[in-house]
């Protein structure tokens, strides 16, 4: 999905807080009091009540969105950019795009989820045949120096990466063990 589709899909707070209803009730909601599987929605406090005991259990809860006031949108908008773009995006930069006026809270949403990502990340392992590869891609400094650079492999002027990745051993390839 682009970025032109996403906010056609996602133009309110509401149309999120509909997207996080249908994901949170996909999953099924359990009374964290009771153990009780039968809730109501309350619209007022945008929260699932328990038919049996009444507790209140919000969209926000038991996820990264827990006890922050941020507004859904933003929550939804972070995620997008911050898996959408090759290069990252700071927190001052995702600060103006959301025209937030502070740069804490921000700051903190996307530590949340880099945390959460990190943490599903962990969860596969790569197994059989793993193939490694490095490159060196162009960086850019504002730093201006009279130091002359090298050229070609190493440059000062560019920057490692190290991937790696799974693959499926295809037919004709001898199989390392």
């Amino acid at each position: 999905m682009n970025f032109v589709e996403f906010v056609k899909k996602f133009p309110t707070e509401a149309s999120c807080i509909r997207y996080f209803k249908q994901v949170k009730e996909s999953k099924g909601i359990v009374c964290k009091k009771c153990g009780n599987t039968h809730h109501y929605w309350n619209k007022t406090h945008k929260s699932h009540d328990c038919s049996e005991c009444g507790y209140r259990t919000t969209l926000k809860s038991g996820t990264v969105m827990e006890s922050s006031n941020l507004p859904y949108i933003y929550w939804l908008y972070a995620i997008f950019l911050m898996t959408m773009t090759k290069k990252g995006i700071s927190a001052a930069e995702m600060q103006r795009q959301l025209n937030h006026k502070r740069y804490e809270p921000i700051w903190l949403m996307m530590h949340k989820l880099r945390l959460v990502m990190g943490m599903r990340d962990d969860k596969y392992d790569l197994q059989g045949v793993v193939e490694l590869d490095d490159a060196f891609f162009k960086s850019y400094s504002e730093a201006k120096t009279d130091e002359t650079t090298k050229r070609g492999r190493g440059s000062q002027n560019q920057s490692k990466v190290l991937v790696m990745a799974k693959v499926d051993p295809k037919q004709g390839r001898p199989k390392k063990t």
